[in-house]
């Protein structure tokens, strides 16, 4: 039951990163939601998403985000590790 709590706030952690950096994404290249991909003008839209992956300011928020999940995997891990032992 507790290797399953660990799984489940690990994979939390890591999709609230994904989700929060997919929605960043979406508000840098000024796309207001995905039912714009849908739309006439989503080539457009999808430049400006294609462009900002290319982006260094991006890459950096992701980045720092991704060790600092890392650390609390980490962190998380050897706490269970320390309880559970």
């Amino acid at each position: 039951m507790a290797e399953i709590l660990v799984q489940l706030v690990i994979v939390g952690l890591w999709g609230f990163m994904l989700a929060l950096h997919t929605r960043r994404l979406l508000r840098l290249a000024h796309v207001g939601s995905l039912a714009i991909l849908r739309s006439p003008e989503r080539r457009g839209s999808l430049q400006r998403l294609w462009w900002w992956l290319g982006r260094e300011e991006f890459w950096r928020a992701v980045q720092a985000d991704g060790l600092r999940c890392t650390q609390l995997t980490l962190m998380v891990f050897l706490a269970a590790w320390g309880i559970l032992s």
